[in-house]
């Protein structure tokens, strides 16, 4: 399984990935992204608008490897001179996995010329299908995506591969939020997303600069940039030692302390820093300023992660109390403008149907212990599931909620057993960074898999669904231990206690004590 984006930070416990559909089915087993190769998604777009009106913006595909969107939006945006922000798309992929997408820019900062360029001189990204279009790509704008993927050396008999599968396509998976949303090289996405929702920003350049507390100290060896910053403080001295092309969020936020730390010791231009002088500035008004010149996009992504972790255990704890069976207060998926309604007393319905929201505006939470749970989680917090606001900059943001199934099933699901056919061929260059993980982490993971069958499956999921989600439903052995329940306590006795249940929980930034049903 793919668990390596957030390998030493988290596990999926930690993310409140605990639930199966089928607890009962036996699983295949095999790995996962042992090769880019063998994670393929295709988005599948939206129609497009057609009309005569004048079109303002260039659309075109995007095929990368190795890269996730943001970073290679990124490398595109540097190339051409473009702020990053004038890019459109739909969704973010993954990193370590082929993938195909639609991104949008306006005509006005961007030629086709230079597009068509920009694909010859940066060898591991793919452009084409140039296009005219006459608005941009946003989150969320896609029907969903398709993924080819193959798991290699599995575990499970042909006979047990094809009760997988069917199990898979007739019962579904849980649609939890995947380990890749919670973290990656050292960084816990959903602890930084709570920090800018309380307005700590202090402890947000902490978190991505890996500067002290027990998130720092439990990921061992700090990478050679965030060593430096803690030793001198510089953030130039730190940006010289961060290797091109990586910590996308990280090197945005060092430029921007960069800029102050020039305007505060001189070496900014003359006018500029007498205006700095004349207005300094606390390490908390610095923090606040650099964090939030970082683009929304990102910061949004951080805060989601955390409203991602409230779902998962939300859904682990409604499978946990009430099974695979409508209880009174759960949500239903309905006609409604609103789309959403309560259940009726026994009422029979198909449990892909079940929601459980996304806290934010526009929804309500389920009317029975589970709201109950997910209304103290972020009262813990010192949030309130009535005004999930944010700062940005210029005012606040309201927290948009949505509605999500809590169970799913593939659509279009094909499947076949192959042999071992060995490393599979590159179509193209790659980052230095994405050759030294397929060298140290995936081609020893590979070998332990010769001579074994693969599986190879092809599926369609709607927006925010994930694929690795759907395979730990097949592939990862069912827990033995008892269901699990969280509940919140503040008094000594209780800390003491959670130190001794789970050491990994006193990194987190709130305190959960699990105890059995």
């Amino acid at each position: 399984m793919d668990c390596g984006s957030v390998r030493g930070i988290a596990d999926e416990a930690d993310c409140g990935i605990c639930g199966f559909v089928n607890p009962e089915l036996k699983p295949i087993g095999g790995a996962l992204k042992c090769f880019p190769e063998d994670f393929v998604v295709e988005e599948l777009p939206l129609s497009e608008d057609e009309g005569e009106d004048e079109c303002s913006f260039w659309r075109f595909r995007l095929k990368k490897r190795g890269l996730d969107t943001l970073e290679a939006v990124d490398a595109l945006a540097t190339f051409l001179r473009v702020p990053a922000q004038k890019f459109g798309f739909a969704g973010i992929k993954d990193s370590f996995a082929i993938t195909t997408q639609d991104l949008t820019v306006p005509k006005s900062a961007v030629t086709e010329a230079a597009l068509r360029k920009a694909q010859q001189e940066l060898p591991y990204l793919q452009l084409s299908h140039f296009r005219s279009a006459k608005k941009p790509l946003a989150p969320g704008q896609l029907r969903g995506n398709r993924f080819i993927l193959r798991v290699r050396g599995i575990r499970g008999s042909p006979t047990e591969v094809q009760e997988s599968m069917e199990s898979l396509r007739s019962r579904g998976f849980v649609n939890y939020v995947g380990m890749q949303r919670f973290g990656k090289a050292g960084l816990r996405s959903d602890v930084l997303g709570l920090a800018y929702l309380q307005g700590n920003y202090e402890r947000c350049v902490d978190l991505l600069l890996r500067q002290g507390g027990d998130e720092a100290q439990n990921l061992g060896r700090l990478p050679r940039w965030a060593e430096v910053f803690r030793r001198t403080g510089s953030a130039e001295a730190a940006l010289r030692k961060m290797p091109e092309g990586s910590c996308w969020a990280e090197r945005r936020l060092l430029l921007a302390l960069k800029r102050r730390q020039e305007l505060d010791g001189g070496t900014a231009p003359q006018a500029l820093w007498e205006e700095a002088q004349a207005a300094p500035q606390t390490w908390a008004e610095t923090a606040r300023e650099a964090f939030l010149k970082l683009p929304r996009t990102i910061r949004a992504l951080y805060v989601h992660a955390y409203i991602d972790r409230l779902w998962n255990l939300a859904a682990t704890e409604r499978l946990s109390r009430y099974g695979q069976e409508l209880a009174e207060g759960d949500l239903v998926q309905d006609d409604q403008p609103k789309g959403f309604r309560l259940a009726e007393a026994r009422e029979a319905l198909d449990m892909c149907k079940l929601l459980l929201p996304r806290p934010g505006s526009g929804v309500r939470l389920p009317a029975n212990s589970v709201g109950s749970f997910m209304q103290s989680y972020l009262a813990y917090d010192g949030l309130d599931v009535e005004d999930l606001s944010l700062e940005v900059p210029g005012g606040t943001q309201q927290l948009s909620g949505c509605m999500r199934p809590v169970l799913v099933r593939p659509q279009n699901l094909r499947w076949h057993l192959e042999p071992d056919l060995g490393d599979p061929e590159k179509e193209w260059d790659e980052p230095a960074k994405v050759r030294r993980a397929t060298s140290n982490f995936s081609r020893a993971r590979a070998k332990t898999t010769q001579g074994s069958k693969h599986l190879v499956l092809d599926f369609h999921l709607g927006p925010g669904q994930y694929a690795t989600m759907a395979m730990r439903e097949v592939m990862r052995a069912r827990a033995s231990a008892a269901p699990r329940h969280i509940v919140f306590e503040s008094d000594s006795e209780a800390r003491s206690f959670e130190r001794r249940v789970d050491s990994r929980c006193v990194t987190l930034p709130y305190m959960l004590v699990i105890t059995s049903k």
